[in-house]
């Protein structure tokens, strides 16, 4: 559990995705490439299992968190993290095999922040 401070703290921006592409040696990883507006980041989703290609992000908008701690994935950093839900009442940190569904964000300027 976390704090309505703790939560505060968390940025969650929305991102284009620019470049998609299937992380070679890898059964799961797609590698976005995602513009913000004023930088790109390198972000790791590993849905590949639940039948996600690369096509199903290229050039759309979703909501990324973006102030998190970078996170080694192979031979790379994953600068922050795709939203996502996965619909089940599970507990907390427990996933289904339901696959997840990102969360769009069309419509909405890229770079802006949700409060």
């Amino acid at each position: 559990m976390i704090t309505i401070d703790d939560f505060s703290k968390i940025e969650i921006r929305v991102g284009l995705v620019a470049e998609a592409v299937n992380k070679e040696g890898s059964e799961k990883l797609i590698r976005l490439m995602v513009d913000f507006g004023t930088e790109k980041r390198v972000i790791f989703t590993g849905v590949r299992n639940y039948g996600y290609t690369p096509e199903d992000f290229l050039n759309k908008k979703f909501l990324f968190v973006t102030n998190l701690e970078y996170r080694r994935m192979m031979d790379e950093e994953s600068q922050g993290m795709i939203l996502a839900v996965d619909g089940l009442e599970l507990p907390f940190g427990e996933h289904g095999n339901v696959k997840p569904v990102f969360v769009s964000a069309e419509g909405l300027p890229v770079g802006s922040k949700v409060r």
